[in-house]
């Protein structure tokens, strides 16, 4: 059987496997090792200078990294794949690989902040720069191509907002100007939706999301063409960002029930939404799976699940999100998202530092906001435990 023409579940479990042969173990074993012995001269001439494949250096490559990777390329439906130290790690290194100074890239405005925030840091002092497009007009982002257009980057859902790009009209443009399309899909997750296979060419996540799904590793992958991720990894190895192999493994462990949280975080997250509309101390829900979502079509046809992420408005602004989340006994406050526990954070008051007035519009963000990331709980205790809370605004 091709491991391509394999389920979802049957992937997560199976797929990247390292049963230790001196003893037998069904577990990928950690090989907390720096280095690897070469057996001879011969050896090592034909590795360097030949170019034979072998473990050298953990930060190149490592047995248990390496079944990481190949886990989450079948997951993506990719070739290849490269794990990093975190998300952002992912990022930087695609990025810089297709990028130099006097190169343009093709953004969506209402990126993920610190994404954004490196996009204006290539400008300031690599000589890169970015043009913003609004991200419910894809169309518009053509009119921005010239001679030095050189990628077109994007992400969909958006945080926190959960607005939809349109990815196939994304492609077009990146195929008809010959850019490099990259898409970050963290917040769908490959269970949800499949970039690689709408015509994307590299998909970069922050693994230590959805993937690995239990808030215990820091971890970020990219997956597409097996060329491409030659010319990425040896920004991976310049920059210092190779996922060490104990972080590996926890991925790898994650992984394993992904379909299985994914299922359950769908169903949990619409149920949730749909209990927040009707609501009447809640204004509005974002949420793509609802029939309400101004893209829901869109997100019909390009995921297939609607995702664990949603957001939504209570009244009272600022006072009313406090009064809310202080009266939450289940679900707790914390960054981050894609975990087996329903967490949730207040956008507005995290950013009051870093992002000016005018940033906050673009992204969505208002007084009021609150992001959920839905969990795998028994919905009838979230339910229970939203609805005692919002009691309180």
């Amino acid at each position: 059987m091709e491991k391509k023409d394999l389920g979802h579940s049957t992937k997560c479990v199976h797929i990247g496997g390292r049963a230790d042969k001196a003893y037998g173990s069904l577990v990928t074993p950690i090989y907390q090792t720096t280095t690897f012995e070469i057996p001879s001269m011969a050896d090592f001439i034909d590795i360097n200078v030949n170019g034979r494949k072998a473990y050298q250096y953990s930060s190149g490559s490592n047995p248990t990294q390496r079944a990481a990777e190949e886990k989450i390329a079948a997951l993506e439906g990719g070739e290849d794949c490269l794990v990093f130290s975190g998300g952002m790690a992912a990022i930087t290194s695609t990025i810089s690989a297709y990028v130099k100074k006097g190169d343009e890239v093709l953004a969506q405005n209402d990126l993920y902040s610190t994404t954004n925030r490196f996009f204006n840091t290539l400008n300031e002092k690599f000589g890169v720069k970015t043009r913003f497009f609004d991200t419910a007009d894809v169309g518009a982002a053509e009119k921005l191509v010239n001679e030095n257009t050189k990628m077109i980057y994007i992400e969909t859902p958006t945080n926190p907002a959960m607005r939809l790009l349109d990815i196939g009209h994304a492609v077009e443009i990146a195929k008809k100007h010959d850019l490099v399309s990259i898409l970050d899909n963290t917040f769908a997750s490959p269970l949800n939706q499949r970039p690689l296979e709408l015509g994307v060419n590299l998909v970069v996540e922050s693994s230590t999301k959805y993937l690995s799904g239990h808030q215990h590793v820091v971890s970020g992958a990219v997956v597409g063409s097996t060329k491409r991720m030659q010319e990425i990894k040896g920004y991976r190895s310049l920059y210092g960002q190779s996922l060490d192999p104990f972080g590996a493994f926890l991925l790898i462990t994650g992984m394993q029930t992904l379909a299985l949280r994914i299922e359950r975080a769908n169903s949990n997250a619409l149920a949730l939404a749909k209990m927040l509309e009707r609501h009447p101390k809640v204004q509005k829900v974002n949420y793509p799976g609802l029939e309400s979502h101004p893209q829901h079509d869109l997100a019909k046809k390009q995921m297939t699940g609607f995702g664990g992420m949603l957001s939504f408005d209570v009244n009272g602004g600022v006072d009313g999100v406090i009064k809310f989340i202080d009266s939450l006994e289940i679900v707790k406050l914390a960054t981050s998202l894609g975990g087996v526990d329903t967490i949730l954070t207040t956008p507005y008051t995290a950013y009051s530092r870093s992002l000016p007035q005018e940033r906050m519009d673009v992204m969505g963000i208002t007084p009021g906001l609150i992001r959920v990331s839905v969990g795998i709980e028994d919905y009838v205790d979230l339910e229970q435990d939203f609805t005692k809370a919002l009691g309180h605004v």
